[in-house]
């Protein structure tokens, strides 16, 4: 089965807009500067429409022989040929229609990171590590400190670090447990999502 990740990008068109670009621009700029991995998010889309921007954002990521993960829509995963189904906190667990992939999911405390254990995850995005607008609705930030617990806890499922992540503060999460990192508003409005890219993968010490 596919390597965990341990740089994700995670899509937004509405971040994407705020810079004057589409979502299949910041695509594009982060796969060539070595992205290895995209999560195919824009759940706010009605089903039609969803599916035809994931088929533009999946032959964009195909062609850069990146992986693919789609949030929450184990059909329209499947559909695409993605290599992984990434679930919400809240939502069902796929069963068989998630055979072949890889299954992330979302968590935000200890509750939901062992419940993830449990279900058999394949990886976990533990969310927000650090003050963003994109989780406003999760509380406070975890912090080094309150994530390094979180990562204790997924007992070795691969953990990555979402919310505020910058290549400022990459090595931070790093340090504290994480196999890696995600990254959305920071990359999807960035001025030159290539070069923040770059800069995450450099900081972190990416392939």
């Amino acid at each position: 089965m596919t390597a965990v990740p341990t740089l994700v990008v995670v899509t937004d068109r509405h971040a994407a807009a705020r810079a004057g670009r589409s979502v299949a621009d910041v695509v594009v700029a982060a796969v060539e500067a070595g992205a290895p991995a995209v999560l195919f998010r824009d759940k706010d889309l009605g089903p039609t429409a969803r599916r035809s921007l994931g088929e533009q954002v999946a032959g964009l990521v195909a062609r850069a022989g990146a992986m693919l993960l789609v949030a929450s829509d184990p059909e329209l995963a499947r559909h695409l040929g993605a290599d992984a189904i990434h679930l919400a906190a809240h939502d069902a667990h796929p069963g068989g229609a998630a055979a072949g992939m890889l299954v992330g999911r979302s968590c935000h405390d200890d509750a939901e990171v062992a419940a993830a254990v449990r279900e058999q995850a394949d990886l976990l995005l533990v969310s927000p590590v650090a003050p963003t607008a994109s989780k406003p609705g999760h509380g406070p930030a975890l912090g080094p400190e309150r994530f390094r617990r979180l990562v204790g806890c997924a007992a070795g499922v691969p953990v990555l670090a979402l919310g505020g992540v910058t290549p400022e503060n990459a090595s931070r999460w790093r340090d504290a447990g994480a196999h890696g990192v995600a990254v959305m508003g920071g990359v999807m409005a960035a001025p030159d999502p290539a070069d923040t890219v770059r800069r995450l993968l450099d900081a972190r010490e990416l392939p």
